[in-house]
């Protein structure tokens, strides 16, 4: 290559740095944040012995360190871009034949590798461990000397497969071509020797570890869910390959002057076939699931405010993320019915054995004082993460319960593993030397309140089911819980059971009834009574008027679309026309 193509190739490759930097650290950075919180990674000798023993189990290990700094989105999406652009330039490390299409082509695999990414459930290890594949080939292919290179890839092959797991048959791939055309006729002991010994590492390994045959030759921890292929990954070390095959093929070298073109155009048609690729593989309404629970998590409530101003959230998980963040600043009593809603799912969804849900709905439990519910669900989603792993949030969480429940020695162990932590070590030294001090309640307000909050005097079996009672209950057992009670009427209202919300909003003592209440009460006299005589005076008038209007809209059969636009932040456009069920 002539010194302008290496400067051409040195600009593709930090274009596409920069560009796979934006995308992650702007575009889709809620999804890194997530990686991190499902992991936790500690820097000890026993952890590594533990992750690395497993075929496979370096790249992991190196996978989850990286990872770990997805804490912040910036650091992960930089390590992500470098690690991407690390696999083309081994690729290109590999290639033969040294021309600025060839290095064009070496961009092939990073196209799957990014689409891969945009998977919640793909892990960093496959990407380390395809680099450490090529970075294998592309030191043997240095040694000149057919014999010793030989057997220098005879013994990695098994010694890539304990380190990267089945992606070392890149490295098996490639040794075998470059043999093909080194030695050609004499190539036969590599073609022989190479795939029984790739073919007999799983089989050895199978019974040497506690995982199935199958899992051992497609890849233990590429992926976070069992039995699945991770297929974008694979196809990525298929395009590896392919890009160093066809680097091998004798072809007829051209100027470097017609060579500029060429290679540029090879480029950017890789590029938007890349573009292509990621967006199709990008789940926008997962990142924007994720991006509300990152912002429940770091208790940025106007955030999500804001958030849902400009785009309404319309899934339970996300609404049960605004309607907490209506809570926590004084909101949801004017503005709940601002904003979508889709029935009780969207105030306190339904448990789910899952890693995922009882995560975010924990924290809205948590908030509510309900301590135990709260240490329950994250103990659940950490039991249920299918790869095994363990979670930072949920353990900062289960320090905090067991601290409030005052199961100190517990809380302790929890603290010992995050004090092993880079992220979470200071956290954890600081809480140890305040329960240690006995000033932990004074210097965490934030424990003092769930701890003043909890139900002290009842004990019960949760259940979804009987959500009001168990909202009442900590409404009684501590009145200053005001969170409680708007739950509870937001319950009742949600659930369409006017009857009920009567009953309760007796609890109420304010100088104004708040809009929603207001809307609610005077649906439920529409619904009892043929006129307006006799209404309560702290009804307002302007409301009266409203839904006068409304009744006369709905009696016309205006469309919804039309009731929508007239009446959508009302209850009574939801009582009518969401959470389609029969009111109670």
């Amino acid at each position: 290559m002539t010194r302008s193509h290496r400067l051409t190739g040195a600009a593709m490759t930090l274009l596409t740095g920069i560009v796979l930097y934006g995308f992650f650290a702007l575009k889709y950075p809620y999804h890194l944040h997530f990686q991190e919180q499902y992991q936790l990674f500690e820097g000890t000798w026993d952890y590594f012995r533990t992750v690395a023993a497993v075929p496979g189990g370096f790249a992991d290990w190196l996978g989850r360190f990286f990872t770990q700094f997805c804490y912040y989105a910036p650091a992960g999406a930089a390590i992500l871009a470098v690690l991407l652009c690390g696999v083309q330039w081994l690729t290109w490390a590999v290639c033969r034949r040294r021309t600025l299409v060839v290095y064009a082509l070496s961009f092939l695999p990073v196209v799957p590798l990014a689409a891969f990414y945009c998977d919640e459930s793909a892990l960093m290890g496959g990407a380390v461990a395809l680099a450490l594949s090529l970075g294998a080939a592309a030191l043997c292919t240095r040694i000149s000397r057919n014999l010793p290179r030989s057997i220098v890839e005879a013994v990695l092959i098994p010694i890539l497969y304990l380190a990267c797991g089945p992606i070392a048959v890149v490295f098996v791939l490639i040794a075998l071509i470059d043999a093909l055309v080194r030695e050609r006729l004499r190539a036969w002991p590599a073609a022989v020797v190479f795939p029984v010994l790739t073919v007999l590492c799983p089989l050895v390994a199978n019974h040497l570890v506690a995982y199935p045959l199958a899992r051992l030759a497609t890849g233990v921890h590429y992926y976070r869910l069992h039995n699945f292929l991770p297929g974008m990954l694979w196809i990525s070390a298929i395009c590896a390959v392919l890009a160093v095959a066809f680097s091998y093929l004798p072809m007829k070298e051209r100027p470097a002057k017609r060579q500029l073109f060429p290679g540029i155009g090879l480029f950017l048609a890789i590029a938007a076939l890349g573009a292509v690729l990621v967006g199709r593989s990008a789940d926008w309404n997962k990142e924007e699931w994720m991006r509300y629970d990152f912002m429940v998590r770091m208790n940025m409530w106007n955030r999500i405010m804001m958030q849902a101003d400009r785009k309404n959230p319309d899934n339970p998980t996300t609404v049960s993320c605004l309607n907490l963040a209506l809570a926590k600043t004084g909101r949801m009593e004017d503005h709940q019915f601002d904003y979508f809603q889709n029935g009780p799912d969207g105030l306190l969804p339904e448990f789910i054995r899952t890693f995922t849900g009882p995560v975010s709905t924990g924290e809205i439990y948590w908030h509510l004082g309900m301590v135990n519910t709260a240490q329950r669900f994250a103990f659940e989603a950490q039991e249920a993460i299918p790869d095994f792993q363990k979670s930072a949030r949920c353990y900062q969480r289960l320090v905090e319960t067991n601290i409030i429940n005052g199961d100190l020695d517990v809380a302790r162990k929890y603290l010992s593993t995050l004090e092993n932590t880079l992220f979470y070590r200071r956290w954890a030294r600081e809480t140890r030397a305040l329960l240690d001090a006995g000033k932990i309640f004074e210097s965490r307000p934030e424990l003092a309140r769930a701890k003043d909050l909890r139900l002290k005097e009842h004990d019960f079996l949760f259940s979804d089911t009987e959500m009001d009672s168990m909202l009442g209950l900590l409404y009684v057992e501590n009145p200053d819980n005001g969170m409680a009670l708007q739950y509870l009427l937001s319950w009742c209202l949600l659930k369409k059971d006017l009857d009920r919300f009567v009953e309760v909003i007796q609890l109420l003592e304010a100088p104004q009834m708040p809009k929603s209440y207001q809307e609610a009460l005077l649906l439920r006299w529409v619904l009892t009574h043929n006129d307006f005589e006799g209404i309560p005076a702290y009804l307002s008038p302007a409301y009266i008027q409203r839904i006068s209007q409304f009744i006369n809209d709905a009696r016309a059969d205006a469309s919804e679309e039309t009731m929508r636009r007239k009446y959508g932040d009302t209850y009574w456009f939801y009582y009518y026309y969401r959470y389609r069920t029969q009111p109670q």
